[in-house]
């Protein structure tokens, strides 16, 4: 069909069917659509996982903790992360990273604590201040703000203790009443 014209691959649009256009529902993904819409600037409604995190390529103290951070991970405000192991190392490490190239940056870890379970952390770090929009590139933000969410689960150890505690418990209880099943043969009687 050389007198056909011919089609060019960017003239060719699909629409998304309806069912797979789904809206990001996890905490990150929503805090880092709220920090678009609201000028980049501080993400409200995640106080309870959020840290706000001051002077994050120089001293990065935290401004802000939220009450569900502070119960689980032990950061308060006021706290500097240098020297500090689990949340606050990733936390500092994801600051330093957004020092150098001052964007969203969403990470994953995860963190063990002693007698606990294991957690599961994923989050989002976001630049706020100086350096976030495009008009001022190369200038380091002044706080980046981080949100988190978490689920624990059974480590080994603590895997193997539940089984045990559960046999335990299970040998100590008697049936109340013993059946017989119906369709086992009878033996000898």
């Amino acid at each position: 069909m050389r007198g056909a014209a011919a089609i060019e691959w960017s003239d060719l649009r699909f629409d998304v069917p309806p069912h797979f256009v789904v809206m990001e529902r996890r905490m990150a993904g929503q805090a880092l659509d709220r920090w678009h819409e609201g000028g980049r600037g501080l993400v409200p409604g995640f106080d309870d996982n959020g840290l706000v995190i001051a002077d994050p390529a120089g001293m990065a103290c935290i401004e802000s903790a939220g009450t569900a951070v502070t119960t689980t991970f032990g950061l308060a405000a006021g706290m500097r992360l240098d020297g500090r192991g689990g949340l606050a190392a990733e936390v500092r490490a994801a600051c330093d990273l957004i020092a150098i190239d001052p964007h969203p940056l969403p990470f994953e870890a995860s963190l063990s604590a002693p007698g606990r379970a294991l957690i599961l952390l994923r989050g989002i770090a976001l630049p706020i201040g100086a350096g976030v929009s495009p008009a001022e590139p190369g200038q380091i933000p002044a706080r980046v703000q981080i949100i988190v969410n978490w689920r624990e689960v059974l480590n080994r150890a603590a895997t193997t203790r539940l089984r045990r505690e559960l046999g335990a418990a299970l040998r100590l209880v008697r049936p109340i009443q013993t059946r017989t099943d119906p369709f086992l043969p009878k033996s000898g009687r």
